[in-house]
């Protein structure tokens, strides 16, 4: 019995090691690029041009899911034209390359209207790459690819 309780206690002592593990600590540059990319989410349920002005840097380009490419005008307009009734990202993994560099990946659900007016449903996992530019995270790249449902 006392063996049981051993491996038990060990057990219980590594699954709280491996959740302390996935979650960045408070203020860590991994926790705060998970803050922004929530922000960016939420940019689409608000149409918050100034939030995602504050999130892409001036040079941005991304890959839409379509494969077009954009630039940070393009986003933003595009932005300004859609209206979401849920926009979210989750399953986020943060690589920090180095103190100002860092790849964020995660899966991005939203429901709404495109800026075309089109229905949107749909679900993409993203490739993001973040450079701190004067103390602050601006996104450079983005990439989005649908996944089949």
């Amino acid at each position: 019995m006392r063996r049981v309780m051993h491996v038990l206690a060990l057990v219980l002592s590594l699954s709280a090691l491996a959740l302390a593990q996935t979650k960045p600590a408070a203020g860590s540059p991994e926790q705060v690029l998970i803050d922004i990319e929530h922000r960016w989410a939420a940019t689409s349920l608000t149409n918050d041009v100034a939030a995602l002005e504050a999130i892409l840097a001036p040079n941005f380009t991304g890959t839409s899911a379509d494969g077009a490419l954009e630039t940070r005008s393009v986003v933003i307009a595009r932005l300004k034209t859609s209206k979401f009734t849920k926009s979210a990202s989750s399953d986020m993994k943060v690589m920090l390359l180095n103190p100002t560099t860092a790849v964020v990946t995660g899966i991005w659900s939203g429901v709404g209207t495109g800026s075309k007016g089109e229905k949107v449903d749909t679900s993409e996992r993203w490739t993001d790459v973040f450079v701190n530019q004067g103390g602050a995270w601006k996104c450079v790249a983005s990439q989005s690819t649908t996944i089949k449902k």
